[in-house]
């Protein structure tokens, strides 16, 4: 049984112009020209039903670590008793601040005082919505996950990222020896879908090609970080030390394949946690998502591109309205 178990939330206010010229002068941008990766670093005013669920179906959380480049949205009660309000110049170095790049923000969030050793890492876009459980994250002290083989498709920057955590994780580890002292972990039958894709990579590769990601919540200790950061700390701080998202980095998923490796975690299905894309024809998709609560957890993925905006935004915040209509204990 673990005591407490904190959640870590890292947010940026990208429709802020200060933050937005701040970003252009060290792109080297003219303050008029068109701010880069709006759909990256844009708002769509949702947070407080993060908030609001996390207070609704997570109400056991020890403390919840706000974590920002110092932006607080204007109806946040930062007085409130669990809140705890993290600038990037807590726990990051001063050299690499101020930073736009969210690998390194993450990458070091263990540095973060007064965390307990257990916590959940949220993206701003994973939203809760159903009941969650401690044993959700965390069984006998471990977090809980679900190891399962992929296989990297380069049709996008982010596999970069993906590859350059295989290549450490490879240089460290041997594919034959986890799967060999790890076999009961690997092949599992608490997710029999995810498990095919895993039998299906068995044998084609002697090395691993890549881990199956999954768009939800992550539960990390501590000690999770402080192996990686203390076998690899060149690594670590290449990717902290880089202002911007860069192909070189690393990303905090490599914490948690080096806990894989080494068989520390709890076998769990993370099919409880859900995902959707904000895109130009699935309004009605994500907005039963939301409406229906069909799962814990929601990852909304911004991939919008049409030109209603606005009328989308309040379209999702009208189904977050519905199911979570009351004023949380965050909001002023």
């Amino acid at each position: 049984m673990v005591d407490n178990i904190d959640f870590v939330v890292t947010w940026v206010d990208g429709n802020d112009p200060e933050w937005q010229k701040e970003k252009n002068r060290y792109l080297g941008l003219d303050e008029t020209d068109a701010n880069t990766g709006v759909q990256r670093y844009r708002d769509w005013d949702l947070m407080k039903y993060w908030f609001r669920g996390v207070e609704c179906f997570a109400p056991w959380v020890h403390k919840i670590f706000f974590v920002t480049c110092g932006q607080r949205p204007a109806w946040l009660n930062i007085d409130a008793e669990k809140l705890v309000c993290v600038n990037h110049s807590d726990y990051m170095p001063a050299d690499v601040l101020p930073t736009f790049n969210s690998s390194a923000i993450e990458i070091g969030i263990h540095k973060i005082k007064g965390l307990s050793n257990h916590f959940v890492q949220f993206n701003d876009d994973f939203f809760p919505i159903n009941t969650l459980q401690p044993d959700d994250f965390f069984v006998d002290g471990f977090p809980c996950d679900y190891a399962a083989l992929d296989a990297l498709t380069p049709n996008g920057e982010f596999e970069y990222l993906r590859m350059n955590n295989m290549l450490i994780i490879n240089k460290h580890f041997s594919k034959k020896e986890v799967l060999s002292n790890y076999r009961d972990k690997w092949i599992n039958l608490k997710d029999i879908k995810t498990l095919f894709r895993t039998v299906e990579m068995l044998r084609p590769w002697t090395s691993f090609s890549a881990i199956r990601d999954f768009h939800c919540p992550l539960a990390f200790t501590i000690e999770d970080f402080e192996r990686v950061w203390n076998a690899i700390p060149d690594v670590m701080n290449n990717t902290q030390g880089h202002r911007f998202r860069s192909k070189e980095d690393n990303t905090a998923w490599l914490v948690r394949y080096w806990r894989l490796m080494e068989g520390r975690f709890y076998v769990k299905s993370q099919q409880q946690f859900g995902y959707a894309e904000i895109k130009d024809d699935s309004l009605d998709v994500v907005c039963s998502a939301i409406e229906g609560q069909h799962k814990k957890v929601l990852c909304l993925n911004d991939e919008y591109k049409g030109s209603n905006f606005d009328a989308t935004k309040n379209r999702i915040i009208s189904s977050f309205e519905k199911i979570l209509p009351k004023k949380s204990m965050f909001e002023v």
